[in-house]
């Protein structure tokens, strides 16, 4: 790999880790609204708030990426594509946040521990997104 590949690479990395924190804040605020008005934070509940956080958040990733951290022109399968990959990225997210809330070894507040399992979750699929995106989603020959 030349030299020039490996510093786009990480360009590309570091943009595309501040997209996905972008998308995260905008996961948790939408998650902690969820969890305060309804007083759910345990289980199964939280497929349907990933659900409605990722509508939320989803799109705008798409559109950050595609300009920002892969410059490619528009094709509309990316969207696709993307919104596929981010689809099943949030539900497993959702499936981690819905393990590790019922496993609160730490016996930690249930809002801070839901907290932290949902950042957990997004560090764990957030790299694994950004392969799939990078050499999938948004390959190009550069």
């Amino acid at each position: 790999m030349e030299e020039n590949s490996k510093l786009k690479a990480i360009i590309q990395f570091i943009t595309y880790s501040l997209v996905g924190s972008s998308n995260v804040i905008i996961d948790l605020i939408v998650l902690n609204i969820l969890w305060t008005v309804t007083g759910l934070t345990v289980g199964r509940i939280n497929f349907l708030f990933k659900l409605i956080s990722f509508c939320i958040y989803s799109t705008s990733g798409y559109l950050l990426n595609k300009k920002f951290t892969f410059k490619t022109e528009s094709k509309s399968s990316s969207y696709f594509g993307y919104v596929s990959l981010l689809g099943i990225l949030s539900f497993l997210d959702a499936v981690i946040i819905a393990n590790l809330t019922r496993h609160n070894i730490f016996h930690i507040h249930r809002f801070f521990w839901a907290n932290i399992s949902a950042f957990l979750a997004a560090m764990l699929t957030g790299i694994l997104g950004f392969i799939i995106n990078k050499f999938v989603i948004f390959n190009k020959e550069d």
